[in-house]
């Protein structure tokens, strides 16, 4: 349940993005974020750290995001805040108890190198997390040879269609632009307007790995280490039968 409630900004981010773009879905999550600390709050629940240092990071990239008009602070925010963790984890190694000790040695009584296994197990797994969005955000690119038999049309027409590049980039329909989309509209070169189309299915392709690729690897990476710690828990001790 911590987990998903950790997750909610992002399955706000991804549902408010395939309703109204990327600058709205930025600011729904900087304010679902703001939001779970008031509630916590307010019903006097204790305030993770982590959760303070969530909303800084997502508050100033988020803010970057939207006052620069510049979606690539935003696409860091995943990056940088599994690297800190990352690197919270390791340096907690050098202390007398472990962050995954700290945070779980109250419900679990494991031994000592298993609970270092574990948090060294996190930080290789951060470290991955924070990578593979990197890659995905900033380094993988969509290619016009490798779109689907309907996307490589819409790649076609938004070249000289006014209505399909309103459709296909901005998902809406031309009356329905700004007058300052309309006015970039009308001196765009068909060259132009395709990469504006590639950029748009490269950003849906990150959005969607935001929520399903990292969400998914985490659940599957949680169930793992509880696998793994069910080997090391020491057996429950057997009820006494009663006296004749």
């Amino acid at each position: 349940m911590k987990l998903l409630f950790d997750f909610l900004p992002i399955v706000v981010f991804f549902a408010a993005y395939k309703f109204a773009g990327i600058y709205w879905a930025t600011g729904a999550a900087v304010a679902v974020a703001a939001g779970q600390i008031i509630v916590l709050r307010v019903l006097r629940r204790p305030v993770d750290k982590t959760q303070w240092f969530n909303l800084a990071l997502l508050g100033g990239l988020g803010g970057l995001t939207i006052a620069l008009h510049d979606e690539r602070f935003i696409m860091w925010k995943p990056s940088l805040i599994n690297w800190a963790f990352a690197i919270a984890f390791a340096f907690s190694l050098f202390g007398r108890a472990s962050l995954t000790e700290r945070m779980l040695g109250a419900q679990l009584v494991l031994p000592r190198p298993v609970w270092r296994r574990l948090t060294w197990a996190w930080v290789g797994f951060f470290m991955l997390s924070g990578a593979l969005n990197a890659y995905v955000a900033f380094v993988y690119e969509v290619s016009p040879h490798g779109l689907g038999a309907q996307e490589q049309v819409i790649y076609q027409q938004v070249a000289v269609d006014d209505q399909a590049y309103a459709t296909g980039v901005h998902g809406k329909t031309l009356a329905d632009l700004s007058a300052q989309q309309r006015t970039e509209l009308s001196v765009l070169a068909p060259a132009a307007r395709q990469a504006a189309y590639l950029q748009k299915l490269h950003r849906d392709l990150w959005v969607n790995f935001k929520l399903f690729g990292l969400l998914g690897m985490t659940l599957l990476f949680a169930l793992a280490q509880g696998v793994y710690v069910s080997r090391h828990l020491a057996p429950a001790a057997e009820p006494r039968e009663s006296a004749a």
